[in-house]
């Protein structure tokens, strides 16, 4: 699914759930969900759009008229030699309300 997608289906009044995750400090990627499966959004390639930061992540779905994102970021913790979590998700997880419109510049 592409961004301009996305902006038809929620044109028509269909909002599917959107997540953005926090990859690397300078790859943001955006996923939808539709028919219960995770898909990432693309560019017009057919390649997983990668943004720079949050804030371009966020106001791309900005522009395309989404309301709540979520915005989720991984932790490396559980991949650390002798760091124990007890099964605890170690995830950030933030639900976020997007108001108003966003002009890209630069991204």
């Amino acid at each position: 699914m592409t961004l301009a997608e996305l902006s038809t289906i929620i044109t028509h009044g269909f909002e599917p759930k959107v997540e953005v995750h926090g990859v690397d400090p300078s790859i943001y990627l955006i996923f939808c969900f539709i028919d219960g499966r995770r898909q990432p959004l693309q560019n017009s390639d057919g390649e997983s759009i990668k943004c720079p930061s949050r804030r371009v992540a966020l106001d791309h779905l900005r522009r395309v008229g989404l309301r709540q994102v979520d915005f989720v970021h991984h932790s490396a913790y559980e991949e650390m030699i002798g760091f124990d979590h007890d099964g605890a998700p170690t995830e950030h997880r933030e639900a976020i309300t997007l108001h108003g419109t966003a002009t890209i510049t630069g991204g």
